[in-house]
C-alpha cells in the first residue's frame, strides 16, 4: 500500500505541478490519512479580523508499543493467546503509521521544491525519532517572513502553512515505545469582504434550515428534547476554580474571569446510543446544512469545526455563529457518552457558561440548580 501510494502521490504532483494551487496537494494527502483511518479535523472561519476565509486541517498520531499490565485469564494457554492477539494489533497499528509517515515525508519533500519556504529535519538514534516538517507560501510576491527556534521555525505573513511533527520515546517504566504526531495545513482564502461590512450570523434562518432533519428523530423512540436556560447574571461570584474540576459547579467555557454576565438559552436533544445509526446520519446531515450555510453567507462571521468523530464526553462546537456588533452568538454543539448522543441548540446573550450538570438540568441561575423531574 505504501509503495502504491507512493507512486500514485509522485505522478499527481509532477502532473499537477504547474496548474493547480499547493492546497489541493496537501489535500491529496489528507483524504489518504483519512482513508487510513486517521481523524481528519476541518477548521474554518472567517472571523480573524481580516478579509478572507482560514482553513485549517489537524491530524493527530498516537502509538505505542507497551505490553498489556495485567491480563487475566483462566489458563496460562489462554493468556499468552491474548497476548499474542495484542501484539499483533499492536504491530499492525505501528507498521501503519510508519506507511503513513513515509507518505507523509514524500509528500513535504516533493513540495517543498515549489515552497516559498521549506523546512525538513530528521534525528534518529536507536529508539529514539524526532521529525519536524515545514512549508510556507507567500502572499502574492511578498517575501517570507520566518523565525527559526531551536528546531521549529515560524512564519508571519504566509498565504498557507503546513508542518508535521513527530516524536518517538522509549518508555522504560512500559518497557515500550510511545509515538507522538501532529500534521496541521492552514490556508487563507480572500472572500472579498471586509469585516467592518459583515452582518450578525442571522440564527433564525439558520435554524429553519435544520428543523426538516430534526422531526424524523424526535419520533424515535427514546429520544426526548429538553429546553435550556443558563443564567450567570453579573457579580454573580461562581465557583469555577481552572484545574480543579471536580469541585467546579459550573464550566466556563469562553473567558478566564468568572464576573461576566451571560444567558444562554435554546434546546437540548438526547438521543440513546441503541440510534447510533441514525444519530451519526443527523450528525453528517446537520455538519452539510451548516458546511453550506457558511459558504453561501461569507457575510456572517463564524467558527466551524468538523470531525469525522462525534466527540467525546464535553460538547464542542460543530458551528459557532460569532456576536457582531453586539449580536447574540450562536453554538450548535455535540457529544458523545455511554448514554447517547446529545445536541445542544444554544442561543447566547453575553458569555455562554454551560453547568456542570448540565444534562440533568431545568435551569441554573446564578447557581442554583433545578432538575429535571423525569417521568
Amino acid at each position: 500500500m505504501k509503495k502504491l501510494f507512493t507512486c500514485v502521490l509522485l505522478v499527481a504532483l509532477c502532473l499537477t505541478a504547474q496548474g493547480q494551487q499547493p492546497n489541493e496537494k496537501l489535500r491529496q494527502l489528507e483524504d489518504y490519512l483519512h482513508q487510513q483511518g486517521y481523524n481528519v479535523k476541518h477548521t474554518q472561519s472567517n472571523s480573524k479580523g481580516k478579509e478572507g476565509v482560514r482553513h485549517t486541517y489537524q491530524v493527530f498520531f498516537s502509538e505505542n508499543t507497551f505490553a498489556p499490565s495485567f491480563v487475566q485469564a483462566p489458563s496460562e494457554e489462554v493468556r499468552q493467546m491474548v497476548l499474542s492477539k495484542h501484539d499483533s494489533i499492536r504491530t499492525e497499528r505501528v507498521k501503519k503509521l510508519e506507511q503513513t509517515i513515509d507518505s507523509i515525508r514524500v509528500t513535504f519533500a516533493l513540495l517543498g521544491k515549489q515552497a516559498s519556504e521549506s523546512y525538513m529535519y530528521e534525528y534518529h538514534k536507536e529508539d529514539a525519532d524526532t521529525i519536524k516538517y515545514s512549508l510556507a507560501f507567500r502572499q502574492n510576491d511578498d517575501s517570507i517572513h520566518s523565525t527559526r527556534i531551536k528546531n521549529n521555525v515560524y512564519f508571519s505573513n504566509a498565504r498557507e502553512v503546513a508542518s508535521f511533527d513527530y516524536y518517538k520515546s522509549h518508555e522504560f517504566n512500559h518497557q515500550g515505545d510511545v509515538m507522538l504526531g501532529t500534521y496541521i495545513h492552514w490556508c487563507d482564502e480572500s472572500n472579498g469582504i471586509a469585516y467592518d461590512d459583515m452582518k450578525p450570523f442571522d440564527i433564525a434562518a439558520f435554524e429553519a434550515l435544520i428543523q426538516p432533519v430534526l422531526k424524523p428523530v424526535k419520533k424515535l423512540k427514546g429520544v426526548k428534547t429538553y429546553p435550556v436556560y443558563w443564567r450567570h447574571d453579573k457579580g454573580f461570584d461562581d465557583d469555577v476554580v481552572h484545574g480543579n474540576l471536580s469541585q467546579k459547579t459550573t464550566r466556563q467555557s469562553m473567558y478566564g474571569d468568572n464576573s461576566h454576565t451571560g444567558l444562554t438559552t435554546g434546546t437540548y436533544y438526547f438521543i440513546p446510543n441503541e440510534y447510533k445509526k441514525e444519530a451519526e446520519a443527523l450528525y453528517k446531515q446537520l455538519d452539510s446544512i451548516s458546511y453550506n450555510y457558511i459558504n453561501s453567507h461569507p457575510e456572517q462571521p463564524y467558527e466551524y469545526d468538523f470531525s469525522k468523530r462525534i466527540p467525546v464526553m464535553n460538547p464542542a462546537d460543530l458551528l459557532h455563529g460569532i456576536s457582531y456588533e453586539d449580536s447574540d452568538e450562536y453554538f450548535l454543539k455535540w457529544t458523545l457518552d455511554d448514554a447517547g448522543y446529545h445536541i445542544l441548540f444554544l442561543t447566547s446573550k453575553g458569555e455562554i457558561w454551560i453547568p456542570r450538570e448540565w444534562r440533568k438540568l431545568k435551569s441554573y441561575i446564578n447557581g442554583k440548580l433545578e432538575y429535571r423531574k423525569e417521568k
